[in-house]
């Protein structure tokens, strides 16, 4: 059973949550304030005393070693590539985003759109998600 991580907007936390079925079904409602419609995210990884992992992560760092940060394209094409390798789903929002720095699009533009869309913040505080970085919970939940 796979473990996803889920963001609250609400309570700008992260939760994990044992997942029992294969589609994930529907998103779940957050652990300590019940809002419903949390946002999936891009899960942190880890690697194990084990070297046997070691082969995908050298060639997610090789992927982005000579990454052109100038370059829309090229980022999109990492961060798919990265989502591919570790599995991951972007979500429709992303899948957009992505879509717009492949056909050339200035990141920076693309990423005000982002922020509108609640997955970031303005400069000067307003808007999207509450500030700072996200706090994890350290719990397991069920989905």
């Amino acid at each position: 059973m796979p473990i996803y991580e889920y963001h609250c907007k609400n309570c700008n936390t992260i939760y994990q949550f044992l997942v029992k079925t294969a589609s994930g079904g529907t998103a779940p409602v957050c652990p300590r304030c019940g809002i419903g419609g949390l946002v999936k995210v891009m899960s942190r990884f880890s690697t194990t005393g084990t070297r046997s992992g070691d082969g995908d992560l050298d060639r997610m760092a090789d992927d982005l070693s000579g990454l052109d940060e100038n370059d829309p394209r090229a980022m999109a094409k990492a961060v798919r590539k990265m989502a591919d390798r570790m599995g991951e789903e972007l979500g429709p929002e992303l899948e957009h985003a992505l879509g717009r720095l492949e056909a050339g699009e200035s990141p920076e533009e693309v990423e005000r759109e982002l922020e509108a869309m609640g997955f970031g913040e303005d400069e000067d505080g307003v808007g999207g998600a509450p500030s700072g970085t996200p706090s994890r919970d350290p719990g397991l939940y069920e989905a």
